[in-house]
């Protein structure tokens, strides 16, 4: 990998004249919520009724800008978190991404490290209000999933947990984007091995320590009265499964509707579903999304500092009864450029095996201050 990054930089910059500048770029944001969560009456004795998630992360840049714009640059980000009831980073509750990447305007962008694959970097849906995502749902912080759990070394995702292609999350991987020809661009990812700390794999399946391919299609087009974008993703990943996702979403003075779907599925090459607990640290049915569907849809409205959105979220295994379902409201108004404040509710109702422990429900009220440096 580091010979092709190499390989790479040499041909594009043998392009370009040698004189540039050099630059940089940092920022910081932190998050702090309460939520209050209220249960039905058979799920009070198992789960919290407060929550105060907390989260920081940093990034930093450093590059050249060569005289015809062209750049190469090299970045770090760092994340910390406490109180998330999915540590849904590298190592558990601290991560970090390095890449490199070198960007042209005649040439594409070449991109290698740990960033999310060339599909679902294009991909679009739901509109987020802010940190409150439609995918990956923050609302599980608040709201407990049993299908979707990761603590420690275990990691059980009975269902999708995003419409976007995240099964190999931010492993390391090289990418290539093409440039923008009349509104549309595409892309293709490799990753050597798929397994990642942010991603759906467990690193005891038999299927973690493979390679996955992902391409992504991406269009946007200014028809006057309305921006549209669009979004097609496709991943192979060996021995575990195949994807395809799809995306939508139109603006339109303020107003912005989109929605995605996604959709996973298991041929007689891959290996079988783990159906069973066939090791005492296996947990039961924790790889159902690699046969499943899920979709999201969301309207927002944005004006000035003020945005507002209502959306909802659906996956579903194939294979088992497992599903899932959430609603959030949010709303977030921008104090400054440094600060943002947040209300939102959510109820969320998910559905796992006949035992309670697997299954929740409740609604929940969210407010939260948002930092940005």
């Amino acid at each position: 990998m580091k010979k092709i990054l190499l390989t790479a930089v040499l041909y594009c910059c043998a392009n370009v004249a040698v004189a540039g500048d050099f630059v940089y770029d940092y920022g910081a944001t932190a998050t702090a919520f309460y939520g209050y969560t209220n249960y039905a009456d058979k799920y009070r004795p198992l789960y919290k009724h407060n929550h105060t998630p907390v989260s920081l992360e940093v990034r930093t840049s450093a590059g050249y800008r060569f005289d015809n714009d062209d750049e190469l640059t090299f970045g770090v980000e760092a994340q910390i978190a406490d109180g998330k009831e999915v540590e849904d980073y590298n190592h558990g509750e601290w991560g970090e991404n390095l890449y490199a990447s070198y960007v042209s305007d005649k040439y594409g962008e070449l991109t290698v490290g740990q960033v999310y694959n060339a599909a679902y970097q294009m991909a679009v849906g739901a509109p987020s209000i802010g940190v409150f995502r439609v995918n990956n749902s923050p609302i599980t912080d608040f709201i407990a999933n049993p299908n979707w759990t990761r603590h420690s070394r275990a990691a059980a995702y009975r269902t999708l947990n995003s419409t976007f292609l995240n099964t190999d999350a931010d492993a390391p991987k090289i990418s290539y984007t093409t440039p923008e020809f009349y509104g549309t661009k595409a892309a293709f990812s490799y990753t050597p091995d798929s397994y990642s700390r942010a991603g759906l794999i467990n690193k005891r399946s038999r299927y973690d320590n493979r390679a996955s391919y992902a391409v992504g299609l991406y269009n946007d087009m200014d028809l006057d009265y309305v921006e549209v974008e669009s979004s097609l993703g496709y991943a192979f990943n060996h021995k575990n499964n195949q994807e395809a996702s799809a995306g939508l979403s139109i603006y339109r003075k303020g107003w912005t509707l989109g929605g995605s779907y996604r959709q996973s599925w298991r041929t007689s090459h891959d290996y079988a579903l783990n159906e069973r607990t066939d090791v005492s640290y296996m947990p039961e049915d924790f790889d159902g999304y690699r046969e499943g569907h899920a979709f999201n849809i969301g309207l927002s409205y944005e004006i000035g500092p003020f945005k507002t959105g209502l959306s909802y979220f659906a996956a579903y295994a194939d294979k088992t009864d497992n599903k899932d379902k959430i609603v959030t409201w949010a709303n977030r108004f921008a104090v400054n450029k440094y600060a943002a404040i947040y209300l939102a509710g959510a109820y969320a109702e998910y559905k796992g095996n006949g035992k309670l422990k697997d299954n929740n429900r409740g609604y929940a009220t969210i407010i939260g201050l948002e930092l940005n440096y």
